[in-house]
């Protein structure tokens, strides 16, 4: 093993400008990618625009070659860290960094695990004007392995990557296995073809309005639950960063206890977003929470919610996220099917959550393996 810069080993540069006219992009050609794209490309989703070999010259686009590590190196995706290693050929953007390695001496595959484990978003010097100096990466110092052992070690986390994957898309697959379940029992909810009655949730529910106030301190057992914790069309219990509030902090900011089994609901920013409270906590403002009377089943009701997304976002403040009030979360339609079909249609859910928590927890054992992995060899 050898501490070497990375500059001995990787050409370091940026990408360009994008192109300003519509008319540079086609839906064939090389792929160009933008600081935006990197979420979607990390998770499979290579929908991107393209621009002809033609054009590219033309522009004086620099083709960067497949292999090359990207990461944002301005604005805010740079603080999040995100780091892809290109498939094809592609054009780039400008606030992305480009790392293309020498393959005669590093592995692209082992340098994008070294990026993963030491997250670029690390060189930012100011949180408040997130961006990170070219002249910074390049000084970069690692400690590169052989090359055999680095073609090892890649293969290796690769295997363990791949199979936690496979095991997250198999949980997706029993969440549209279930969306395709209730459309088949119930119909589409908005355009109601089956003629069930319907109403404004608030009309079979109780509402829960979080207050304005935000604890200062978090030092209780009581979960204090926010957005990002939401297990969507599944079961939250607590925080996943694990704070919660005494019940003195309770007391102090007039916070609501949120009781169990109440369908929580987003009503900023990310709408749509719908899960049952699997036990009693506190949440932020950004939620809103609904309990069931005897007329509708809380299942139901969160899937039902769940498919009015595009209602909500028509009916949200317009400001700079998505923003629904009060009146406008109570208003919401729902169906109101026969209270057995919905308890049919729960009980299947109920099933299908059991076989849920058991991958999960596969899941859990494989993030372990692969996190141990990552920090014995990169750590």
């Amino acid at each position: 093993m050898s501490k070497i810069c990375l500059s001995d080993i990787c050409e370091v540069s940026a990408g360009q400008s994008a192109p300003q006219k519509k008319e540079f992009f086609s839906e064939d050609g090389y792929p160009f990618v933008r600081a935006g794209s990197l979420e979607s490309l990390i998770v499979g989703n290579d929908k991107l625009e393209h621009i002809k070999d033609n054009i590219g010259k033309n522009l004086r686009l620099r083709l960067f070659p497949k292999n090359t590590i990207l990461f944002a190196k301005s604005g805010m995706s740079a603080k999040i860290g995100r780091v892809y290693k290109l498939l094809q050929p592609s054009y780039v953007v400008s606030h992305l960094a480009t790392i293309i390695p020498d393959e005669e001496k590093v592995n692209p595959d082992w340098l994008k695990r070294w990026f993963e484990f030491h997250p670029p978003s690390r060189l930012i010097p100011n949180e408040a004007y997130p961006s990170i100096k070219l002249s910074d990466i390049l000084r970069l110092s690692l400690t590169v392995v052989p090359l055999e052992e680095q073609n090892r070690i890649s293969t290796l986390i690769g295997t363990a990557d791949s199979l936690r994957q496979k095991r997250k898309e198999q949980l997706n697959l029993l969440d549209d296995y279930l969306k395709s379940v209730f459309f088949e029992m119930f119909g589409d909810p908005v355009r109601n073809e089956k003629g069930w009655n319907s109403c404004k949730v608030i009309d079979v529910c109780d509402c829960i309005v979080p207050g304005r106030d935000k604890p200062k301190s978090f030092t209780g057992s009581m979960p204090w639950v926010t957005t990002d914790d939401l297990e969507c069309l599944g079961w939250t219990l607590n925080s996943k960063k694990n704070v919660g509030l005494t019940s003195e902090e309770i007391s102090t900011v007039r916070a609501k206890v949120i009781p169990k089994d109440s369908v929580i609901m987003t009503c900023v920013g990310d709408l749509g977003v719908v899960s049952i409270a699997k036990d009693e906590f506190v949440m932020n403002q950004q939620l809103h929470a609904f309990i069931c009377s005897e007329r509708i089943k809380n299942i139901f009701l969160m899937f039902s919610l769940f498919f009015q997304k595009d209602y909500m976002l028509r009916m949200a403040s317009s400001t700079t996220v998505p923003y629904m009030n009060k009146t406008i979360c109570n208003s919401v339609p729902v169906l109101l099917p026969p209270i057995g079909l919905q308890n049919k249609f729960a009980s299947i859910v109920e099933q299908v959550e059991q076989t849920k928590q058991k991958m999960r927890a596969s899941l859990d054992e494989m993030d372990n393996h692969f996190n141990a992995l990552m920090q014995r060899y990169f750590g």
